[in-house]
């Protein structure tokens, strides 16, 4: 008899980030991005500094559990922010910041433009990123004690500034975004031209890597990669460089290239699990290297559908008919919502903001179906279609009246609960969650969220004590509050 499924604990303390041991003196930090952890006799090491400020503190514990040595050095493999954030924490802790020379230059000229890209996804970035001390434009070995690094700039991958670092004691190779596994891999972010640019280029410093011979690959996203991995993300790499290319050659306009090729996906494809990278993605971004003028927008966003659905125009218009107030606007919605017609429900409750412009509980309500609508896809690339608006709209109801409660609950709870999940600072969203307190509203429901929503926050900080006596709150506030009630069973069982 199959034994009966655990409960979810959707609200339960969590752990950031984990060791995974490759090899006696080489470590993996499992995250959202991956960091290496490489002991020495001398000295330590550590390879990307993690995806913001409290993710690296909490790797640099590790690094004092697994070592007394000095900490020396901080080797970023690329740019990319999530690589990076990390890099001052590092530095405090004594650590000499190493990576390329076009790492460096990339992380200034681009910074903008990728900060910017990134804040439209609906991610909180703190400070920009320290850049390096050390820069090196061909292969340099840092020796941190019968332990060699072998720095190695490769050229263009995910990212035009692909560096490795090879373990030979080790037999490993530190790969950065050169490699991802375990999801659908990113082929290069889509506000930049670079990545899969429908040449065979990445494919090259994929082999590069493999003349090495490693037993283990570290990438940057995903379990350690070996044979199987890499031969995997080549077949996916050539598949999206031919089959594109064919259909380029035959002048098949973009629509009708994303319906044909989508449709015919193979199941080794569809199979693989998304989190960030989807195959429209990679059809995207090899499509826009193929087609791309001198003169265009960089990257391959602006060819993007979105993520947000259709709505039926004759149903929403018929619903929205003689309707005069917020409140009937959100029955509409919502009855669309409880149908199974998500796009249709954002529908309505625009047309609400289009009718009552002047009503902050109009935008409230676009946020609210707008951040449920992003329930249904599955990359959190793609979920950003929907955060970007909500987060505008709920600016834009503080805009027409800073002390409405539910715009202000609504966007502290975004914050904090995009904190919860990536292991970020709760703090930007603690402060508005603060204002609504301060503010004594006299709705009990919506103080308890707000209580229920600090005790998350406090959970993200590791404050139990903190969090218990929030979620309380909530309770005695609000009795029947069934999320505050799971949040403070999540904390008494194992």
């Amino acid at each position: 008899m199959r034994s009966a499924k655990p409960p979810e604990r959707p609200f339960a303390p969590r752990t950031y980030g984990a060791l995974e041991r490759v090899t006696p003196r080489v470590y993996l930090f499992r995250n959202v991005v991956n960091s290496v952890v490489v002991l020495g006799d001398a000295a330590v090491a550590v390879i990307d500094t993690q995806v913001n400020a409290p993710m690296a503190r909490r790797l640099l514990a590790h690094v004092r559990e697994l070592s007394d040595k000095p900490l020396r050095w901080a080797v970023n493999t690329h740019y990319h922010w999530d690589h990076t954030a990390g890099n001052g924490v590092f530095r405090e802790a004594g650590a000499a910041l190493v990576c390329s020379a076009l790492t460096r230059e990339f992380m200034h000229t681009r910074a903008a433009r990728q900060q910017a890209f990134l804040a439209s996804r609906g991610f909180e970035l703190g400070p920009e990123p320290c850049l390096a001390d050390e820069t090196v434009t061909e292969v340099r070995e840092i020796d941190l004690g019968n332990q060699r690094l072998v720095l190695k700039p490769l050229g263009a991958a995910e990212t035009d500034d692909a560096l490795a670092v090879y373990l030979p004691q080790e037999g490993c190779v530190a790969a950065g975004d050169t490699v991802m596994t375990g999801s659908f891999p990113m082929f290069g972010q889509p506000v930049m031209d670079e990545g899969l640019m429908g040449t065979p280029r990445w494919l090259d410093t994929l082999a590069a890597i493999e003349r090495l011979k490693p037993d283990h690959v570290l990438p940057g996203h995903g379990p350690v990669a070996h044979a199987a991995e890499l031969s995997l993300l080549k077949r996916l790499e050539r598949y999206f460089l031919d089959e594109v290319a064919a259909r380029v050659a035959r002048g098949m306009p973009l629509p009708a290239l994303l319906a044909d090729l989508e449709a015919q996906l193979p199941e080794w494809i569809t199979a693989i699990p998304v989190v960030w990278g989807t195959p429209r993605y990679a059809i995207l971004r090899v499509y826009r290297g193929l087609v791309r003028g001198e003169d265009d927008d960089p990257g391959w966003q602006q060819y993007k559908p979105s993520a947000i659905p259709c709505s039926d125009p004759g149903r929403v218009s018929a619903a929205c008919e003689g309707l005069t107030t917020v409140a009937s606007f959100q029955t509409a919605a919502q009855e669309f919502a409880e149908g199974g017609d998500p796009g249709s429900a954002i529908a309505t409750a625009r047309r609400a903001t289009e009718c009552l412009p002047d009503e902050p509980a109009a935008w409230v309500c676009l946020a609210d179906h707008l951040v449920r609508g992003a329930v249904h896809t599955t990359s959190v690339l793609e979920k950003g279609d929907f955060f970007a608006p909500a987060r505008a709209a709920l600016q834009h109801a503080l805009d027409l009246d800073p002390a409405c409660a539910p715009a202000r609950l609504a966007l502290g709870r975004f914050l904090v609960m995009s904190a919860y999940r990536n292991g970020h600072d709760p703090a930007p969203g603690m402060s508005h969650l603060h204002r609504v307190v301060d503010a004594a509203p006299e709705d009990a429901a919506l103080l308890a969220d707000v209580h229920f929503y600090l005790g998350m926050a406090h959970r993200t900080q590791s404050d139990e004590p903190q969090a218990r006596a929030a979620f309380a709150t909530a309770l005695r506030l609000l009795p029947t509050h069934h999320a505050a009630r799971l949040a403070l069973a999540a904390s008494e069982t194992p």
